[in-house]
């Protein structure tokens, strides 16, 4: 190997851990990744998504209870037909009909969202842990460039044996640390999970969702506020008595006003997940993570193989110095 071959061959190398820190736009990419990943952590717990898959469920349950059992049954009571009832609260709680009327709708759409998310949670766990769960991926694109700049430096002011040294140490660290932190891997799931939720990532989607959100937010603050205690004066019971009264009467309706408050925040906290990472997400998603890692393995396997090249060649070349006979 001539002399200058395995500097030019680490400055190279050098270039291409820099252009690959900036041509993507690293620097720009993983803070916007590690923001999204941290937006989503609360909601892509296992239990969390329980419990938004049990509320959707008791909030289902609530409605149809109120509109086949409670309404007829209070019809009844209150002397009227549930036609009429349904008529006269559609009415003076609109906002609460308005609700009622949309949670099958509302169901769906959340239920659907709640699916693509617990099919991807594993991907996320792997994806939130780039390249380590302790280290943000921030830190990725300084890495590539100190080492880019350590090659270029090392390949054109140093030493041959220097040279030598530093290709064969930070080539190998360059192959082996990818692949013991499962780099591939948590690529490959992160471009997988950033494919598969592409169709909840949309201005629309995530619109559409917002407006869910306000719909059952404000279903929610008249039928607690205001429905339920004109109920309670129509049937002449003090509010505490009509809670037990639906209590007993209506479990599912009762178990389901009783776990709203909370729904709502939970959901509430889903859907600004989504609202704050619209943008990262739009930011990174034509960014591509499996052939940036590859390209970090391919490289480090060069600089590993040169360096080698270069100490076999310097080994040679000082067996044969020494078996030359003295002049």
């Amino acid at each position: 190997m001539r002399k200058w071959a395995l500097g030019i061959a680490m400055a190279l190398a050098g270039f291409a851990l820099i252009a690959l820190a900036l041509v993507p736009g690293l620097f720009s990419v993983a803070p916007k990744f590690n923001e999204l990943t941290t937006n989503f952590k609360p909601e892509m717990k296992t239990a969390t998504l329980a419990e938004l898959r049990a509320d959707l469920n008791s909030l289902g349950a609530a409605d149809q209870a109120f509109s086949t059992q409670a309404v007829p049954t209070l019809a009844t009571a209150l002397g009227t037909t549930p036609a009429q009832l349904s008529a006269t609260l559609a009415t003076q709680f609109p906002a609460t009909s308005t609700g009622l009327q949309a949670v099958p709708t509302l169901a769906a759409q959340f239920n659907h969202v709640l699916t693509a998310l617990t099919d991807e949670q594993a991907n996320f766990n792997q994806a939130d842990s780039i390249p380590t769960a302790s280290i943000a991926p921030t830190v990725i694109p300084w890495v590539l460039v100190v080492i880019g700049v350590l090659l270029v430096a090392c390949g054109v002011f140093t030493r041959r044996w220097w040279r030598v040294g530093v290709a064969v140490v930070i080539g190998a660290l360059m192959v082996a640390t990818p692949l013991a932190l499962s780099l591939p891997g948590k690529a490959t799931a992160a471009d997988s999970m950033n494919t598969q939720l592409s169709p909840l990532f949309t201005a629309k989607t995530v619109a559409s969702s917002e407006q869910s959100l306000s719909t059952m937010e404000a279903m929610s603050t008249q039928l607690t506020g205001q429905m339920l205690p004109a109920l309670a004066q129509m049937l002449n019971m003090q509010p505490a008595q009509f809670n037990t009264y639906l209590a007993a009467n209506f479990p599912a309706l009762a178990s389901g006003l009783s776990t709203l408050p909370q729904s709502m925040a939970q959901f509430k906290a889903l859907v600004t997940a989504f609202g704050n990472s619209l943008t990262d997400y739009n930011d990174i998603k034509s960014t591509q993570f499996t052939p940036i890692v590859w390209t970090i393995l391919a490289t480090g396997g060069f600089v590993l193989l040169v360096g080698l090249l270069g100490a076999a060649d310097l080994t040679r070349r000082r067996q044969s110095v020494a078996a030359s006979p003295p002049s």
